[in-house]
């Protein structure tokens, strides 16, 4: 066995494993980060919202992670008071945050799922309920057909994300 690979053993294989070295970044790099991502209500673009790592659900309800106001369309708010949820999570294995949209938020009463009333929408394309999907950078959610976010994501940098590097061990038992 030369170093960098495997030959395999079996009787007339002789086939090369290249031994790849691995590794994940450690979740303790979110304490130390100055921001999570944040929303931008397009219809007034200084209206900003921070977003934290976790469910953050968006609606007009004081309990809201991310309350906005009741915007008013011919006498009618078409935001829900617990609207919908956008989880941010961190990807160990790439390094980014990742943001994840659902219609709907946990009702803190009855512990179930609760849909909106005028639906989410990404990009203009209207969300399924029992959907979630990612949300690139600069993705635009719309929020009962009329009121629009644009979510702009916290980007780690790379030096960051060198210091919390964690080599795995390599374990030539689990090469293929």
């Amino acid at each position: 066995m030369e170093r960098g690979s495997i030959v395999c053993s079996h009787i007339g294989c002789g086939a090369i494993n290249a031994l790849n070295t691995a590794f994940y970044y450690d979740d303790s790099i979110l304490q130390g980060l100055p921001g999570f991502g944040e929303l931008t209500y397009l219809e007034s673009p200084g209206r900003t919202f921070k977003l934290h790592v976790g469910g953050n659900i968006i609606g007009t309800a004081d309990g809201c992670d991310v309350r906005v106001d009741r915007y008013m369309h011919d006498g009618r708010c078409f935001i829900s008071r617990r609207h919908c949820t956008l989880t941010v999570t961190f990807d160990k294995w790439t390094g980014v945050l990742r943001y994840q949209l659902q219609d709907g938020a946990i009702d803190p009463n009855e512990q179930s799922l609760r849909y909106s009333l005028n639906g989410t929408m990404l990009n203009g394309v209207g969300l399924q309920k029992t959907e979630i999907i990612d949300v690139d950078n600069g993705g635009v959610i719309t929020l009962g057909g009329i009121d629009r976010f644009r979510l702009s994501h916290f980007m780690i940098n790379q030096a960051m994300l060198d210091t919390y590097k964690v080599d795995l061990a390599y374990d030539p038992d689990r090469t293929q």
